[in-house]
């Protein structure tokens, strides 16, 4: 039976209503809302670096309230579905120490966003929550009470505006307050959502494209399957370890650079269990992209069939999907009229009843010694799981970071997991974990000669949160050629170089009203760069800088997927004014060049720029990068007696 939705004003009433009731006093002097969100179709490729394929929806999260003098909270919910008690009242930190996660659980999405807002100090508020968005329906209830208290907090103190960089606050705030590490597409449909549009959104550039849905003879059902999820299940990070160690096998960033081709080459290399979770990303991600092509189109028969394969995908490659889900699915299809079933994200993937828990036996809450297993609070040495790989520590080395997810977990802030021998666990991936706790117990990372799973080491150190770890990791990859990290045997990269000469013509002002024309010339250059290599197009991503009027950004490949780069920029001459060079929005390239410095026993890495204001000067930059990755100068165009002065030039790795 369909169920009716209270409107935005509705809920703005009924949370002033309470308000009023709560509080006694003058009516809130702020009002804002966000929305929920429906994903039409790309499941679990949003923390893959694909494509997903949302819409914001009518239910929406309100928050009412106003500021207060000093720096205590107070915030009541109207969600009766929420965990109790339903109100909370903390004070903010005035040194600056981080709010930390508690009890009960929905406060602590509102505290994440405090802790993560871009324009700190946060003043003193009371506020009331009301929505209409189902808590654990699959529908994003955390993500519109984030942005919503998000877009409260920005209207007692302001910050820059910036949608984007909201979106990853408001994420940031979920992985480190609720332990969930969530992609980004749930708080970005919610910040970005336009009605009448869904919202096409690359995960890995962070670029959203509006794809109009308002065909009034088009309607988007959502049938609550009633079976409820938890999202801090441990299914869910295991997904993403798996899809993660996939990528790391096949020496990509991620998924989304994989093709069906590189999969199927390599899978020999891969257990089953982990050749179908990659297989369904990297379908997922192309199935995403043509199903948004196709909604362009108003090709509803093309979309409807692309959702059911999606269905199918997730019930028998990703496994998340459960027998309440198909038969929904397929109820629907056997109606006239329909298009296409699927299944939605949240429906399934925590749901513990359908997935097992093989190393989790019961979750436990630090702060509570009557929840431990044993009855008794940790204590050294502390025994852990994870992935499979046991160590044994002490609380001092797993605290040292307690701004870190690791020290939350074991400073009572985040419920931590144990198995069924009494270990504590924690379900990443073992194999680099013992560095981890290397660097917390001395500092260094101890690596061994050759280390070649920086990636995997340093996608660990992020997920866990430890920032001086992560400065480390940087510090010693630098000094590692790239090769020497992994990669393909074999390599070609071709470049072509071009220059013109433009003449620019503008007024130089001297005084009021006294200007005089003046003429330069500047010179473009032009490098389009083809590479089989992909790390070594990031890697020169990394080298090479653009410095505009704005500040330092790195190039993007035009294509990563065809494995081109384009560079572009115009030094500027003497007799061109910097705010006339700034007016042509032309860009400065420069290269970045790692200086060591040592004091007493301390090595210290800083990073210089330098201008490159030639051709010359680029190849040369170039030929140092290429040539200590082991490749070799293999064709010069049009004399390779004069490399530095070459139209094109192409290198090989063998």
């Amino acid at each position: 039976m369909a169920s009716s939705v209270p409107s935005v004003p509705e809920l703005a009433a009924e949370a002033r209503r309470v308000y009023a009731q709560v509080f006694g006093e003058d009516a809130p002097q702020v009002a804002v809302c966000a929305p929920g969100r429906v994903n039409l179709i790309g499941e679990h490729t949003d923390y893959n670096q694909g494509f997903v394929l949302p819409m914001a929806l009518p239910l929406v999260t309100v928050v009412v309230g106003s500021q207060t003098s000093g720096q205590d909270v107070t915030i009541v919910t109207t969600t009766k579905d929420a965990e109790e008690p339903w109100r909370v009242d903390f004070s903010l930190p005035s040194d600056g120490s981080p709010l930390s996660p508690g009890l009960p659980s929905w406060a602590n999405y509102v505290k994440g966003v405090i802790q993560h807002y871009r324009a700190p100090p946060v003043p003193g508020f009371r506020a009331v929550i009301a929505s209409s968005v189902p808590l654990g329906g699959g529908l994003s209830s955390s993500a519109s009470l984030e942005v919503a208290f998000y877009t409260f907090l920005q209207q007692l103190k302001p910050d820059d505006g910036d949608k984007v960089s909201k979106a990853l606050a408001c994420q940031q705030a979920e992985h480190t307050h609720a332990g969930v590490p969530c992609g980004i597409m749930d708080q970005f449909v919610s910040v970005l959502g336009r009605e009448g549009h869904a919202l096409l959104i690359d995960c890995r550039s962070l670029v959203a494209t509006p794809v109009p849905l308002a065909d009034p003879g088009l309607v988007i059902l959502i049938t609550n399957s009633n079976v409820k999820h938890s999202l801090t299940g441990s299914e869910y990070p295991m997904r993403r370890r798996q899809c993660e160690e996939a990528a790391s096998i096949l020496g990509k960033a991620s998924l989304r650079d994989v093709t069906m081709k590189d999969l199927e080459e390599a899978r020999a290399r891969l257990d089953d269990v982990t050749y179908r979770r990659a297989r369904h990303v990297i379908e997922e991600i192309d199935r995403t992209v043509r199903a948004a092509e196709a909604l362009k189109r108003g090709a509803y028969k093309e979309f409807g069939k692309l959702m059911v394969e999606s269905h199918d995908s997730l019930r028998d490659l990703y496994e998340v999907s459960c027998s309440e889900l198909d038969e929904l699915v397929c109820a629907a299809m056997e109606v006239e009229g329909v298009f296409g079933s699927r299944m939605t994200e949240r429906d399934s993937q925590h749901r513990k009843p359908q997935l097992c828990l093989p190393f989790a036996s019961k979750m436990l809450n630090l702060n509570s010694p009557d929840d431990n297993s044993n009855g008794n609070p940790l204590q050294d040495p502390v025994s852990l799981n994870v992935g499979g790989e046991i160590y044994t520590t002490t609380m001092d080395t797993l605290t040292r970071c307690r701004d870190s997810m690791l020290g939350a977990m074991f400073t009572a802030q985040i419920p931590v997991l144990r198995d069924n021998r009494g270990n504590v666990f924690i379900d990443r991936d073992g194999k680099v974990f013992r560095y981890i706790l290397n660097y917390l117990r001395s500092s260094s990372l101890g690596l061994p000669d050759g280390f070649s799973e920086f990636a995997l080491l340093r996608r660990e150190a992020d997920f866990f949160q430890i920032r001086p770890l992560l400065e480390e990791i940087r510090r010693c990859e630098a000094s590692v050629p790239l090769s020497s990290r992994g990669g393909p045997l074999g390599a070609m990269l071709i470049l072509n170089l071009d220059s013109k000469v433009r003449v620019l013509h503008f007024n130089l002002r001297h005084g009021p009203e006294n200007y005089e024309l003046r003429t330069c010339s500047v010179r473009a250059f032009t490098v389009d760069l083809f590479c089989t290599w992909r790390a070594f197009l990031a890697h020169l991503c990394e080298h090479f800088s653009y410095r505009t009027s704005q500040g330092h950004t790195s190039p993007h490949p035009c294509n990563p997927r065809q494995n081109r780069l384009k560079l572009e920029w115009v030094p500027r001459p003497d007799e061109l004014p910097q705010d006339q060079y700034n007016k042509q929005r032309y860009r400065v390239l420069t290269v970045c060049n790692p200086e060591v410095t040592q004091s007493d026993d301390i090595v210290n890495v800083h990073r210089s720029q330098c201008e490159i204001t030639d051709m010359q000067g680029f190849v040369e930059e170039l030929l140092k990068v290429s040539l200590a990755e082991g490749f070799k100068v293999d064709l010069v165009t049009p004399d390779p007696a004069e490399i530095l002065n070459c139209t094109s030039l192409r290198l090989v790795k063998c």
